[in-house]
């Protein structure tokens, strides 16, 4: 436990051991994925689900780390090579696929689920069955120096579609890589709050922060009336 005597004051001994006997989703192995992957791994997280479709491209690399220039493999696999090369002992379920409402089992028996998606269709999926299967999932994206975070836990907070609404996808997103890494630190830290049952404002609250200015807004949201899963 040496390697967590930084953290346990914060997270308590029982936290740690909660936080080494999670097995972790993440949906989006792009910027926030890899980030909020390595402060997981950091912490002590050691069984993860990893799932993203897509191989690296030159564009991601300002902001997606762990990728080199020519590496055309699947960035699931080079994410889990890279949780393996800070945690040998780790286990890593890679799974090259997109999210949708057949696919998005693929999280089940996840502790949660973190949702680093960059497209509404499968963000919104990921949602609905995390909702119906009883998954907290904590949601975070990013565009320009706007970050967002939402914490969506079954039975006590408004689903992601009640959170976020259905947002329609940019284009193409800006990105600076630090911006990235702060919503992605965020999402991770609510995460490990999650894990080690350690109380949170921010859950049922939708959280924007604007990194040009520093200021941040947290919105109660009420569940939609019309919500299938929360107007039960």
């Amino acid at each position: 436990m040496s390697r967590y005597e930084r953290q346990i004051p914060i997270v308590g001994e029982e936290g740690q051991q909660r936080i080494m006997g999670a097995r972790v989703g993440i949906a989006g192995c792009g910027g926030l994925g890899v980030n909020a992957l390595t402060f997981l791994t950091e912490a002590g997280v050691s069984d993860f689900v990893l799932c993203d479709p897509d191989v690296p491209d030159i564009s991601n690399l300002n902001r997606q780390f762990i990728y080199a220039a020519g590496d055309m493999r699947p960035k699931c696999v080079i994410s889990a090579e890279w949780v393996l090369a800070l945690n040998y002992t780790a286990m890593v379920d890679a799974r090259s696929l997109k999210i949708n409402a057949e696919t998005a089992s693929v999280f089940e028996g996840c502790t949660v689920v973190l949702d680093c998606l960059d497209n509404a269709e499968s963000r919104l999926a990921l949602g609905d069955w995390c909702a119906e299967h009883g998954v907290p999932l904590v949601h975070a994206g990013v565009s320009g120096n706007t970050g967002q975070i939402a914490v969506c836990v079954p039975g006590e907070t408004p689903c992601l579609r009640c959170m976020i609404g259905t947002l329609a996808d940019e284009e193409r997103p800006s990105n600076l890589g630090a911006n990235v890494a702060v919503v992605a630190g965020m999402q991770a830290a609510e995460a490990i709050r999650l894990i080690a049952g350690l109380p949170s404002n921010a859950r049922g609250r939708l959280v924007t922060i604007d990194m040009g200015s520093w200021t941040t807004e947290s919105a109660d949201v009420s569940a939609d009336p019309s919500c299938p899963r929360c107007a039960k």
